[in-house]
C-alpha cells in the first residue's frame, strides 16, 4: 500500500510516543508544544533550543534559539542571524511562527570537528513482516547554517566519509557506531509503526553528540531519498532502496 496523504503527520505525536516507550525514551531530546510558558521553560533549562513546525518538511521554517549574555538571545533561520531582548522573545518568536503549530526541542551539539552541524538519515523498510535498515545518509549542514537538508544548502555525505574524515572515528568506532544506529533506528520504527500500521517505510533522523551519544530529532513518515541518498556520490544505497521498496510491504 503506498503512503496516503491523510496520515496524520505530526511530529509532536510522535516525539509524545517514543518519549512514553521506555527503550527508546533516553534517545529523545527534551521536547513540548511550543508556548509563552514551554518557552520560557525551555530556555531556563537550556542554552539552545529547536523550533520546528509540527508538519513541517525539509527543514521549512526550522529555527534555532540560544541564550546568550545581557539577557540577549541569538535567533537564527537558515544562515540568517539576529538578536533580541530576552524580554521581547516570546513577541518575536509569535511573529516568526505565525501562528502555526510549533514544537520546542532541546537542542544537541551534533558538529563535525569543523563545527559543521550534521545528522544521519536512516531509511527503514517493511520486508516480510519485519523491519529492515536499508541504507544511512549522512548529512552535512552548509557552514553557520543550523539545518541539513540538501534544501537548505546542507551535503549529503557517504556515512564512511562523515565518521572517517569529519568526526576521525577509528574503524572500530565507526562499525561500533553503525551497530547502534541500525538497532537505534529498527527499535525505534517497530514503535512508531504502531500508530501507522498500514505504512510500509519510515525515516529517522538521528544525531550524535560530542560523547557519541545518539540522539533521535523525529521520525519521518513520508520519507523521500532523491534529497539524501540519491544525491550521495556513490548512487548503491540510492539503488537498494529503489530495490527495497518494491518489496517492502
Amino acid at each position: 500500500m503506498s503512503i496516503e496523504k491523510h496520515h496524520v503527520k505530526s511530529k509532536l505525536a510522535v516525539a509524545y510516543q517514543l518519549i512514553h516507550t521506555p527503550e527508546i525514551a533516553r534517545h529523545i531530546p527534551e521536547t513540548d508544544l511550543l508556548d509563552k510558558y514551554s518557552l520560557k521553560r525551555m530556555m531556563n533549562k537550556h542554552v539552545k533550543v529547536y523550533l520546528k513546525p509540527d508538519r513541517g518538511r525539509k527543514s521549512k521554517g526550522v529555527i534555532r534559539l540560544e541564550r546568550g549574555k545581557d539577557n540577549r538571545t541569538a535567533i537564527r533561520q537558515d544562515s540568517h542571524l539576529k538578536y533580541v531582548d530576552s524580554k521581547d522573545l516570546w513577541a518575536k518568536v509569535e511573529l516568526l511562527t505565525r501562528d502555526k503549530k510549533y514544537l520546542i526541542q532541546q537542542a544537541i551539539d551534533s558538529v563535525t570537528k569543523e563545527q559543521r552541524h550534521f545528522d544521519l538519515r536512516c531509511h527503514v523498510l517493511r520486508i516480510d513482516g519485519k523491519w529492515k535498515l536499508a541504507g544511512i545518509c549522512g548529512r552535512l549542514g552548509a557552514r553557520g547554517s543550523v539545518v541539513t537538508t540538501s534544501h537548505s544548502g546542507g551535503t549529503p555525505t557517504l556515512i564512511e566519509t562523515l565518521f572517517t574524515q569529519h568526526l576521525k572515528y577509528s574503524q572500530k568506532e565507526k562499525s561500533e557506531m553503525i551497530r547502534k544506529l541500525e538497532k537505534c533506528a529498527v527499535r525505534t520504527v517497530t514503535y512508531v509503526s504502531r500508530m501507522y500500521p498500514n505504512l510500509k517505510e519510515f525515516a529517522v533522523d538521528i544525531g550524535i553528540d560530542p560523547k557519541k551519544r545518539i540522539w533521535i530529532y523525529e521520525v519521518n513518515i513520508e520519507p523521500l531519498i532523491r534529497g539524501n541518498f540519491k544525491r550521495l556520490p556513490d548512487k548503491t544505497l540510492y539503488r537498494k532502496i529503489r530495490r527495497m521498496r518494491r518489496n517492502a510491504k
